[in-house]
C-alpha cells in the first residue's frame, strides 16, 4: 500500500475500499487519489468498468481509486 493511499485511509476514515471491490447494485461515493486526495461531489453507480450518476443515470468519466456506501443526506427518524 502506497503512503499516500494509507494517509487517505487514516484521514477519511477505514471505511474506504478499494475500487475492484466497490458493488453493481447500488450507489456509492466515490474518491480518487492522483496526486491529491478528492472525494467526488454526486454518488456513482458502478456499470462494468465505467461508472453513472447515480442521480441522473449519465455514464461520467472518472478515475476512481476509493469507494464506500453513501450516506444518507437526512437521517431515518421514528416517532415512537
Amino acid at each position: 500500500m502506497s503512503w499516500l493511499n494509507s494517509l487517505f485511509l487514516r484521514l477519511a476514515g477505514r471505511d474506504w475500499r478499494e475500487i475492484a471491490t466497490a458493488p453493481f447494485d447500488r450507489a456509492v461515493e466515490l474518491a480518487v487519489i492522483d496526486g491529491k486526495i478528492g472525494v467526488l461531489p454526486f454518488f456513482g453507480l458502478r456499470h462494468g468498468d465505467d461508472w453513472l450518476d447515480a442521480e441522473t443515470l449519465r455514464p461520467v468519466k472518472v478515475r476512481a481509486t476509493h469507494w464506500r456506501l453513501a450516506r444518507a443526506a437526512i437521517l431515518p427518524i421514528g416517532c415512537c
